[in-house]
C-alpha cells in the first residue's frame, strides 16, 4: 500500500497554493505546483471554490501517478494508492467517491482508496475581492497540439466565435510555445472570427514513473476548471475512436494501454461524479464514431488541416529522440499513435506522407528486427493484431472485454474501417520486412 500525505504550503506571489506530497512517510515525495499562465490575469479573476477543488483534485492525481514507480508494486504495475485530499466540500465530494474511484482504476490500472478532508485554507487567495470578469467564452476544446486536438479545433472555429482551447504542459512533448505556434496559425486562416483564445497551465512535479496514466484526468480537469467559471456546460475533448477505444494489440498490453483518455467507460465514470458534485457540464467527443483519417478527411478544412497536419505531435517516444535516425523532428515514426497518425494523413492526402518528418521511416528499413532494439516492438504488435483480421462479432467480443459501453454497433463498425485504414497504409508505404509481418 502506497499511503500518501498531502501538506499545504504557503501561496505563492500568484495566490495559488503549492503541495507537498510525501508516500511512506518520505519514500517518495514532491511538490506540486501549479502555474497557470495569465489565466488569473486574463481570463478569470476569481475562480470559485468548486472549480479549484477540481483543478487541485485533478492535478494531484497527476502527481501521484508520477511520483509513485510502478516497479515497487507486487505486479510491476498495479499500485493500491490511499489517499485523503482536502476539498472545499468534503460532504459532497464523498457522494463522488466511489464514481471517482471506478474512473481512476480504469483509467491507470491501480487500486486507489480516496477519502477526503475539509479544506483548512483557500487553494486560491486575492489580498482583495476582484468581481469576475466576462471573457465572452462560449466554447471550450482541449487542445494538446496533437493531429486529433488540431482536427477539432478547426472544426469548432470555423463554425463558431468566442472559443477557447485548453491545454496543459509540463515540459515534456508538446509544450506552450508549439500550441502556440499551431493557434497562432488558425488565427491567420480564420481572421473574420472573434475571440479566440489559448488558455496553458503548467502542473509540476517530480517524476519516478515513466508510463503516466493519470495526466488523461487532468486534461479533463483543466477543462471543467475554465468552464465552471465560464458559466458553460460542454467541453469538447476531440480524440479519434480508434484511439478511444484502444483495444489492447496482444495479451501482454491488457493493461497497459497508452491511454484511456475518452474511452465512453472513464467519460461516463467522470460524468457520474460531476453530476454528484452538482457540476453540470457534459465532456463530448464528436469524434468517437470517426477513425483518424475520417477526421482529417471530413474536417471543415482540409486545406488547413493539409498545411498543419504535419506541425502536430503525436508521439508517445517524443522524448527518446537523441536515437532517432532524424532527431530535429518531433513524431518517432513507429509508436502506435505515430503509426496511427501516419495512416491518416496518408488517407488525406498520400503526398503529405513522405516520412521525412518523422525520427524513423518505416519504408526505408530502419526498423531494425533482427536485433534486440525496442523499436520494432510496437510494429511487431500491430502487425500480430492486424493478422488476426477481425470481423464485426469479434471486434464487439474485444471491446466488451474492456469494459460496459453504449452503441457498441457503430463502435465495432468503425473499429473495423479504423484498422483496415491502417493495414492499408502498412501495405503501401511500409518497407519489405514490415510487409512480409502482415499475412
Amino acid at each position: 500500500m502506497f499511503n500518501v500525505k498531502i501538506t499545504l504550503k504557503k501561496e505563492r506571489r500568484d495566490n495559488l497554493l503549492d503541495i507537498v506530497l510525501k508516500v511512506n512517510n518520505g519514500q517518495y515525495g514532491t511538490t506540486l505546483k501549479i502555474y497557470p499562465h495569465k489565466c488569473f490575469e486574463e481570463f478569470i479573476l476569481m475562480p470559485t471554490p468548486s472549480s479549484l477543488d477540481i483543478l487541485y483534485f485533478t492535478s494531484i492525481i497527476y502527481a501521484i501517478d508520477k511520483l509513485i514507480p510502478r516497479k515497487e508494486s507486487d505486479d510491476n504495475w498495479s499500485r493500491d494508492i490511499q489517499v485523503t485530499i482536502p476539498v472545499s466540500n468534503s460532504v459532497l465530494w464523498e457522494l463522488a467517491k466511489e464514481d471517482l474511484q471506478d474512473g481512476l482504476n480504469f483509467l491507470t490500472s491501480d487500486n486507489w482508496n480516496i477519502s477526503f478532508s475539509q479544506l483548512s485554507r483557500k487553494y486560491f487567495k486575492r489580498e482583495k475581492d476582484i468581481l469576475a470578469i466576462n471573457a465572452n467564452i462560449e466554447h471550450i476544446c482541449l487542445f494538446s497540439g496533437g493531429l486529433d486536438s488540431l482536427a477539432g479545433a478547426i472544426d469548432l472555429i470555423h463554425n463558431n466565435d468566442n472559443v477557447l482551447l485548453v491545454s496543459h504542459t509540463d515540459g515534456h512533448a508538446a509544450n506552450y510555445q508549439h500550441q502556440d505556434g499551431l493557434i497562432n496559425k488558425i488565427k491567420d486562416e480564420y481572421k473574420s472570427k472573434n475571440n479566440i483564445k489559448h488558455s496553458y497551465i503548467k502542473v509540476e512535479a517530480d517524476t519516478f514513473e515513466d508510463s503516466t496514466r493519470g495526466r488523461s484526468i487532468l486534461f479533463h480537469g483543466l477543462a471543467i476548471f475554465h468552464a465552471m467559471n465560464f458559466g458553460i456546460n460542454k467541453i469538447i475533448a476531440p480524440e479519434n475512436g480508434v484511439i478511444s477505444i484502444n483495444i489492447p494489440l496482444n495479451p501482454s498490453r491488457s493493461c497497459s494501454n497508452s491511454t484511456k483518455t475518452m474511452h465512453p467507460y472513464f467519460i461516463q465514470k467522470i460524468q457520474d461524479a460531476l453530476y454528484k458534485l452538482n457540476i453540470f457540464i457534459e465532456i463530448k467527443n464528436p469524434y468517437l464514431l470517426k477513425t483518424k483519417g475520417e477526421m482529417l478527411v471530413q474536417n471543415e478544412n482540409k486545406n488547413l488541416i493539409s498545411q498543419l497536419a504535419n506541425l502536430t505531435i503525436s508521439c508517445s517516444h517524443a522524448t527518446l529522440r537523441m536515437n532517432w535516425f532524424r532527431t530535429d523532428n518531433n513524431n518517432c515514426g513507429y509508436c502506435i499513435p505515430c503509426t496511427i497518425r501516419r495512416a491518416a494523413i496518408h488517407k488525406l492526402d498520400s503526398i503529405l506522407d513522405d516520412g521525412l518528418e518523422y525520427g524513423y521511416d518505416i519504408g526505408k528499413n530502419e526498423i531494425s528486427f533482427n536485433t534486440q532494439n525496442e523499436t520494432k516492438l510496437d510494429i511487431l504488435a500491430l502487425s500480430y493484431f492486424l493478422n488476426q483480421k477481425l470481423n464485426l462479432e469479434q471486434l464487439k467480443r474485444e471491446i466488451k472485454l474492456i469494459a460496459k459501453i453504449e452503441n457498441i454497433d457503430g463502435i465495432a463498425d468503425m473499429l473495423y474501417r479504423g484498422y483496415e485504414e491502417i493495414r492499408e497504409y502498412l501495405n503501401e508505404k511500409g518497407d519489405e520486412n514490415i510487409k512480409r509481418l502482415l499475412h
